[in-house]
């Protein structure tokens, strides 16, 4: 399997995009949200890749990060639920958004996404709301190293609510709210402040 392609972007359309790899110019179909690459046309960029091959033909598709990707895959894996329909759901969900969406069981949430109606949103929630905590960790769902702060403070906080009987899936969406809203401060205000988001839930 191809993990990641690196090389020269030469174009980029939505959706779509072209990477030269030493001579060899690859296409990748990349989530509506990376049309941003765009304007990094002549740079050299990183694609965390997932190759499927759909009858006769062999499709690469890529993304920006490593959680993305894991994200792709789990979508694939739910019944009823193609490329495409996981395409555009990254394309209108960050990946914390989708995560907390499917925790939440937010099923209007996951209906703005293209292709994507009430049961099919219910069956995502289904069969993807025990996966989710398991395949993407809080430290990854909250998006370090981007927030200034030590690492191991999300997973320390996420394993002292566990402790106090909140599910691993519960937890992580809590710590990840609290370090979103403030991604300067100290690891007792983080807590505080994940413990309130457990009580609003």
């Amino acid at each position: 399997m191809i993990d990641f392609v690196k090389g020269r972007l030469v174009s980029a359309l939505p959706g779509r995009v072209v990477v030269d790899l030493g001579g060899v110019g690859l296409a990748l179909e990349i989530p509506p949200a990376g049309d941003d690459l765009i304007s990094r046309v002549g740079e050299e960029i990183v694609l965390y890749t997932r190759l499927l091959i759909k009858d006769d033909e062999m499709i690469i598709y890529g993304f920006r990060a490593t959680e993305e990707r894991k994200l792709f895959n789990l979508v694939l894996s739910v019944s009823g639920f193609g490329p495409r329909t996981a395409l555009s759901l990254l394309g209108i969900f960050t990946v914390s958004q989708l995560y907390i969406a499917v925790l939440e069981e937010n099923i209007a949430q996951l209906c703005r996404a293209p292709g994507v109606g009430k049961k099919a949103a219910q069956r995502l929630i289904l069969e993807l709301k025990e996966k989710l905590p398991k395949a993407i960790s809080a430290e990854e769902l909250a998006g370090w190293p981007r927030i200034s702060s030590d690492s191991s403070t999300v997973n320390d906080i996420t394993a002292a609510l566990c402790a106090l009987g909140y599910s691993p899936g519960e937890a992580a969406v809590a710590v990840s709210g609290a370090v979103e809203a403030n991604k300067d401060v100290s690891r007792e205000e983080l807590l505080k402040r994940a413990l309130k988001n457990m009580v609003r839930e």
